[in-house]
């Protein structure tokens, strides 16, 4: 069932669970402060129940009615990258309604999406919304209302359709609470280059795999398609009866000898986008990796590609190495 946003608050208010969109991925939302539709979220996700979820926010003054402070560092990342895809690592009172959100834990990562859409249903509802990706834990995330179908089908309560994600890879998390040096736990399309811009004097540090705190979306494997990925230094890897993700660069680099040896080997090519337009292959990038469960092969080979020193290169390579691993 697709709903209005006004079907979708009300929804909310009685604590049932839907797909919302953002600009980074959709997400499946609830009441962050009901406790039994934040455990319908881990239920429908099949979510390990140690893997908080990220809480979101239509506004700063919303988000400091439920925090202890937000850190001078944190609030002047906050003010300039909001509504945005950066979410934010801020402290919780002792007894916070939010402690069902965050499995426990006396932090929440907060984020103010940057969609009016389910911005103006966070204000309807008026409560903080938790919202992880709109997917089976583990599989891809999904960028738009038919993927969610796709994956989550009848257990949610109704989706909102807002279109494709503008970015379509899920949002930087950032610990600014120590004003010495900040820690990037997740990248995203803002990486140090733009937070360091209005922290020059500060060190930040990028942390994939945080032991500093268990970050939502990143204790457990993630990103993956049921398929089968490998990572290849080699067009030559490639076997048959198989798909191959590559970039127009990449395919641009192949022979004509071998493309035709890939058609002969029922190889089935799936192109990724171009590197000079890293927007426009990030937010088809998903889609890209889940269709390669549609196209009934038990492989897919992915052609190593670097993918540039800016964050959403960064965050694009740290996404490929995570599925490549996770297979």
């Amino acid at each position: 069932m697709f709903l209005s946003a006004d079907e979708a608050a009300e929804l909310l208010i009685q604590g049932m669970v839907i797909a919302v969109p953002t600009e980074t991925v959709y997400g499946l939302a609830a009441i962050a402060t009901i406790p039994s539709a934040v455990a319908r979220i881990f239920d429908i996700k099949k979510r390990p129940a140690d893997n908080p979820l990220i809480c979101h926010f239509h506004s700063i003054d919303q988000i400091k009615a439920y925090v202890t402070q937000i850190p001078s560092a944190t609030e002047k990342l906050l003010r300039h990258f909001s509504p945005g895809p950066v979410s934010f690592m801020v402290d919780l009172p002792a007894d916070s309604p939010l402690k069902f959100a965050t499995c426990g834990s006396d932090q929440v990562v907060a984020r103010i999406p940057d969609h009016e859409l389910l911005l103006s249903i966070i204000k309807k509802a008026d409560q903080p919304i938790a919202a992880p990706s709109a997917n089976t834990s583990g599989k891809v995330s999904p960028t738009s209302a038919e993927m969610v179908q796709r994956d989550l089908g009848n257990k949610v309560d109704g989706i909102v359709d807002g279109c494709k994600c503008s970015i379509g890879l899920e949002s930087t998390i950032v610990d600014a609470r120590n004003d010495d040096e900040i820690y990037i736990l997740r990248q995203g399309a803002i990486g140090a280059q733009e937070l360091q811009y209005m922290l020059p004097q500060t060190k930040f540090t990028v942390i994939s795999e945080s032991s500093k705190n268990v970050i939502p979306g990143m204790k457990y494997r993630h990103y993956a398609p049921d398929t089968l990925i490998k990572l290849i230094e080699d067009i030559k890897e490639v076997s048959g009866n198989s798909a191959l993700l590559i970039t127009q660069e990449g395919f641009g680099k192949l022979s004509i000898e071998w493309i035709i040896k890939l058609s002969e080997a029922n190889v089935q090519i799936i192109k990724l986008g171009s590197l000079e337009n890293l927007y426009e292959l990030a937010n088809k990038f998903y889609e890209k990796i889940s269709s390669v469960d549609l196209l009934n092969v038990s492989t897919a080979f992915f052609l190593r590609t670097e993918f540039g020193n800016s964050s959403l290169g960064k965050a694009l390579q740290d996404r490929i190495e995570k599925i490549a691993s996770a297979s």
